[in-house]
């Protein structure tokens, strides 16, 4: 049974609540409000491409290249471009033969849409293959596939992002 104190206890924390509620509502900056636009997503991916010289943004009409202290990956998919909720192909390969692939995920990049494990197993030395799909978005999604690969003992990240257009 709740007593006369707990009940003012209880009142007194559903004020400061809502206090702190209203007082965020209000001081919010603007641009908090306002949704991301497919041209905003755009320019922020440009501008993170620029400052990591690591992440490449692909269209795979072409294999596109990840030059490396190991070398150059190119990453290449079956049926250009890619689709959401579709089979993608992915392709990597290498010159060098001396590395595998240990670990790889696609992650969303201007959303969070979980992390998706990629298996990509070798067909042979130098190239390795993975099948996996993403998931659709009502705006244009910018998705990220990170391949973590050893060469000799010496690990290295490999950093794919790829647009996939929205249903809407």
């Amino acid at each position: 049974m709740l007593s006369k104190t707990r009940v003012v206890q209880l009142l007194v924390m559903i004020v400061v609540f809502m206090a702190l509620v209203t007082w965020r509502t209000l001081n919010a900056d603007p641009s908090e409000k306002q949704p991301a636009t497919a041209e905003k997503i755009s320019a922020a991916v440009e501008n993170s491409a620029q400052n990591t010289a690591e992440v490449l943004r692909c269209d795979y009409f072409t294999p596109c290249e990840f030059v490396s202290e190991h070398g150059s990956f190119w990453l290449s998919v079956d049926n250009p471009p890619i689709q959401a909720e579709e089979w993608i192909n992915f392709n990597l390969k290498s010159a060098n033969p001396d590395w595998q692939v240990t670990d790889a995920k696609i992650v969303g990049k201007d959303m969070f849409m979980g992390r998706i494990p990629v298996t990509f197993n070798p067909l042979k030395k130098g190239l390795f293959s993975a099948k996996t799909l993403v998931g659709s978005c009502i705006t244009e999604m910018i998705w990220q596939l990170e391949i973590n690969i050893e060469m000799n003992g010496v690990k290295q990240v490999l950093l794919f992002d790829f647009a996939v257009k929205g249903i809407g």
